[in-house]
């Protein structure tokens, strides 16, 4: 046993004893006080915020691999253990001021400072930098033969910075353009060459985000997957430069060039879902960044358990229900005396409770297809450990069949619907529909489409390997036919989401985290259980991008 398996284990009786009596009475639901218990335990103060890399994350996924084995579930993580080390470089300003230069097509220098007109991020490399180049706009940087989108064509961007527009056009379905803002900016500049990418901001964006908000994420650490030769993974992993900068400069570097900045971002606004509208060229001047970097490598568990199935040919395929431990860890310039810890009680101790009561049931009556339980790490450092595991699978990802994924479920009031994200791209969506149904409840479209919740959580790396995969969430509607549970959403969101009030005394409904944990048991066990695996449908653009060759269902 581990020290920090040890820990775990000593730690929980001081957790229970410190915690305040359950409000559902474990004699009409159990289920509803073992729920409540998990999340006490996961978000106490005692494991300061479930930071990656820190020994309160270690203790979280040791708790969850002694849950797997109590449960007699098969450790699934690397060389039979329970774990799947995922290693990061994490990058840190070691300079107290980093600034960009600006040497504009009128001989001009402006000088601009992280945090105020700039916001950089933290290099790849050890010690200062001073990274120079001419500047190439290219629209919104977006590249998609399917979509009929090269932003990059024709255009010379070696040892040049890409300078690209925030998001994607209007009009490209919200889930698409989110992908391809997400991935193509930085692949597609790495592949051209390009040192860099410089975001420049739209209309949309900046009405959205004050520029005085976002630059407050300017100075935050990076964090890169590692792989297991020791080389950056993701996307635009090499790229030496990600950098945004605010109206004001984005009107310099476009001075004197074949559009203002001002009518670049009104072509903009103008843009067709195609993206044509706003064509690239180059820029005059050069953009120049100073900065130095100090890195460290940390590394932070997945932990996985497979139940295997009982079906003789069935079981050789998985379902996979994911949920991340990982939360925001603690402030570090906490004032004394300010509570310091992101419990994360709502985001995702929730979510991980859900996991490890829904392995409790199904291994009492295992179904016909073999079932992986994943907790990922570093969800909250950009789907870090979702993504390794998508690219380093410790299991044949040709045998994973779906993915249901849960994240920060509200459970501070009794929904009456639910929501998954991406139902309509699978067969997935009408088993999800039928078990909402069984137990009275409806299943409701995505309530904010716009918000492209779809490529947002851990589920989105099992897409991007072609499997049909779903994000299960609560809905509005309250069980009174309400809408309640949106003002709760609202409520918890404005005054809890990634703050230190997200922790047990808000007010959580057990007993409709008891009936949330029981929805999703149902549509586990239904999938795992089906005639046939899910398939994307024909004509999606994830199932016809990412599986391409796998069978497709006609859209009912």
């Amino acid at each position: 046993m581990t020290k920090h398996a040890l820990l775990a284990l000593t730690a929980l009786p001081l957790i229970a004893a410190a915690a305040p009596a359950p409000k559902a009475d474990p004699a009409k639901d159990p289920l509803a006080a073992s729920f409540r218990a998990h999340v006490a335990f996961l978000a106490d103060d005692l494991l300061e915020g479930r930071g990656i890399g820190t020994q309160g994350h270690e203790i979280a996924a040791n708790y969850i691999a002694q849950h797997f084995a109590r449960l007699g579930l098969q450790p699934a993580g690397d060389n039979g253990t329970w774990f799947q080390r995922v290693n990061f470089a994490e990058s840190r300003f070691a300079s107290e001021r980093e600034t960009a230069v600006i040497e504009t097509a009128a001989g001009k220098t402006i000088t601009l400072e992280n945090g105020i007109g700039l916001v950089l991020a933290p290099g790849d490399i050890a010690g200062p930098e001073s990274i120079s180049g001419e500047m190439v706009f290219v629209g919104f940087g977006l590249q998609d033969k399917s979509q009929g989108i090269d932003d990059f064509a024709g255009h010379d961007l070696k040892g040049k910075y890409a300078v690209v527009l925030s998001g994607a056009p209007d009009g490209m379905n919200s889930e698409i353009a989110a992908h391809l803002a997400r991935t193509s900016k930085g692949i597609a500049a790495l592949q051209a060459g390009a040192v860099g990418v410089i975001t420049v901001r739209t209309l949309k964006e900046a009405a959205r985000l004050p520029w005085d908000k976002f630059s407050a994420r300017a100075r935050l650490p990076r964090r890169v997957l590692l792989g297991a030769d020791g080389m950056a993974l993701g996307d635009g992993a090499g790229l030496k430069v990600r950098a945004s900068i605010d109206d004001v400069a984005a009107a310099a570097i476009f001075a004197g060039s074949a559009m203002t900045f001002a009518d670049v971002q009104a072509a903009a606004a103008r843009t067709g879902a195609n993206g044509g509208a706003v064509k690239g060229f180059p820029l005059q001047g050069r953009f120049k960044i100073n900065r130095a970097t100090k890195l460290e490598r940390i590394s932070s568990p997945n932990v996985l358990g497979l139940l295997p199935g009982t079906d003789k040919t069935l079981a050789a395929e998985i379902v996979v229900i994911s949920a991340h431990s990982d939360h925001v860890g603690t402030k570090a310039n906490a004032k004394p005396g300010e509570d310091r810890i992101f419990n994360g009680a709502m985001d995702n101790a929730s979510g991980t409770a859900t996991l490890m009561e829904a392995a409790t049931a199904l291994v009492k009556a295992p179904p016909k297809r073999s079932v992986l339980f994943l907790a990922t790490t570093a969800e909250e450092s950009g789907l870090l450990g979702a993504d390794y595991f998508s690219r380093q699978p410790t299991v044949d990802m040709k045998r994973i069949v779906a993915d249901v994924n849960i994240d920060m479920p509200i459970l501070t009031c009794d929904f009456d619907d639910v929501v998954a994200f991406g139902g309509d791209r699978s067969t997935i969506g009408p088993v999800v529909a039928t078990a909402a149904k069984a137990m009275k409840l409806g299943l409701s479209p995505d309530p904010q489409p716009e918000e492209a919740v779809f490529t947002r959580s851990d589920h989105y790396p099992f897409v991007r390997k072609g499997v049909p995969s779903v994000f299960l969430k609560t809905g509005w509607t309250d069980a009174k036919g309400g809408m309640a549970c949106k003002e709760a959403e609202r409520t918890f969101r404005i005054n809890s989401y990634h703050e230190v009030s997200d922790q047990l005394d808000l007010p959580f409904d057990w007993a409709a985290a008891a009936k949330w944990t029981r929805l999703n048991i149902g549509v586990i066990r239904a999938l795992a259980n089906g005639r046939s695996a899910p398939r994307w449908y024909e004509g999606d653009y994830f199932g016809t991008a990412f599986a391409p060759g796998a069978p497709k269902a006609a859209k009912r």
